[in-house]
């Protein structure tokens, strides 16, 4: 299930809920969480883009080696100031935007909600679960179809299927819900 879009993961951020800016690098099913991602984004995306910052460049420059990425240091001034910076790099929408601590069940979860998100009216379309509590709480994915903004909708996905990582308690959750893309 290839589509057009780019893709830009986003893995500068601080990790102060975690403890750690890195905490994409933390193991899930036996490998990190990123190396995870980016293997599932393979059949998804025309192209990659990881932002690092100063806080996560130094731990994870070798992924930009390992993985057919393209990796940039942005200023790590926080999520919008570097999302803002990351969307400017890229030619033209449709572009899928991820948090690099997401771990998804399979790529065939990622590709889903790209093809619903494409047939969506709006021009920004953010993937959210709900964790039981009633609240929907945004899972670090969305497909930015228009880069000037404009309507924005959700599209809820069960929590089994992903969710992002803030902290330990996700983080041993996501080590009971994932499985291979085998």
């Amino acid at each position: 299930m290839f589509y057009a879009v780019q893709c830009i993961v986003m893995a500068g951020g601080r990790g102060t809920r975690f403890g750690s800016p890195t905490k994409f690098l933390r193991k899930v099913c036996g490998e990190s969480i990123i190396e995870r991602l980016l293997k599932q984004l393979g059949s998804v995306c025309s192209h990659i883009l990881v932002t690092l910052s100063k806080y996560t460049i130094a731990e994870s420059k070798s992924l930009c080696n390992s993985y057919e990425v393209d990796c940039v240091e942005l200023s790590g001034g926080g999520y919008v100031e570097d999302l803002t910076t990351s969307l400017s790099m890229c030619i033209k929408p449709p572009v899928l935007v991820l948090a690099a601590d997401i771990v998804a069940r399979n790529s065939i979860v990622i590709a889903k909600f790209v093809k619903r998100a494409l047939a969506e009216h709006a021009s920004v379309v953010t993937a959210v679960v709900n964790k039981g509590n009633g609240v929907e709480h945004a899972v670090g994915l969305s497909l930015f179809k228009a880069l000037g903004g404009g309507a924005w909708t959700n599209i809820a996905l069960l929590p089994s299927l992903i969710m992002d990582v803030d902290d330990v308690e996700d983080l041993e959750y996501a080590e009971k819900v994932c499985t291979s893309d085998a």
